[in-house]
């Protein structure tokens, strides 16, 4: 199993700058506070778990029998979840942030990028949508793309997917997954709004520092 979207969860946990972050709270009422409530609840639930998966590779390494079982265990959770968040897109639709609130939306993303591959992409329609409406942040659609790409076998444009590797010496790295024309990757990522990622790779590759 790619270890790609797991290597995001630790990332959005440590608050790296190329990643996602989970959005403020805003003061608006939502307009469905049962709606907003209820994705809310399971955004928490989402980011316990990471917090506990976190806990688990901290203790046992990302090589261990531990960490093999928290992979497996992740995904039946986020199942779950999405089966809830599925349950609520067909009872009140897709959100906009005058149902949801700021925090609501970044809810949906968490749950359409931790979703199975299989159904992954069919959000995309809803995620360019709000991110044209300025619904969402730009990091955001950014992850969202990057993934969507790689799962088409396409590199990805703003690289904010990552993996880990172990090397022969037994070392293990992280480097970002195959970008599209590397050289022009701080132009994307400058024109869109996304902070410097330079900072974050070892000089001249796409390996991220320890």
């Amino acid at each position: 199993m790619r270890l790609a979207s797991f290597l995001l969860v630790l990332l959005l946990l440590s608050g790296c700058g190329h990643h996602s972050r989970i959005t403020k709270p805003t003061s608006a009422t939502p307009l469905n506070p049962a709606y907003s409530r209820k994705l809310s609840q399971l955004a928490a639930a989402d980011q316990a778990d990471r917090q506990r998966l976190f806990a688990l590779f901290k203790r046992y390494g990302f090589s261990s029998p531990q960490a093999d079982s928290g992979n497996r265990w992740l995904p039946r959770r986020d199942a779950g979840r999405f089966a809830q968040f599925q349950g609520l897109l067909g009872r009140y639709g897709w959100p906009r942030p005058a149902q949801v609130g700021q925090d609501g939306m970044q809810a949906v993303f968490l749950f359409v990028q931790h979703a199975p591959d299989s159904v992954h992409a069919r959000f995309y329609p809803n995620m360019q949508a709000a991110f044209q409406r300025k619904e969402i942040p730009a990091e955001t659609w950014a992850t969202y793309l990057d993934r969507y790409l790689l799962q088409r076998g396409q590199p990805q444009r703003y690289g904010t997917q990552s993996e880990r590797r172990v090397l022969a010496n037994g070392r293990e790295e992280n480097y970002l997954s195959p970008v599209e024309a590397p050289a022009a990757l701080e132009a994307r990522r400058r024109a869109l709004g996304l902070d410097s990622i330079t900072p974050e790779l070892r000089p001249g590759t796409l390996i991220l520092k320890e």
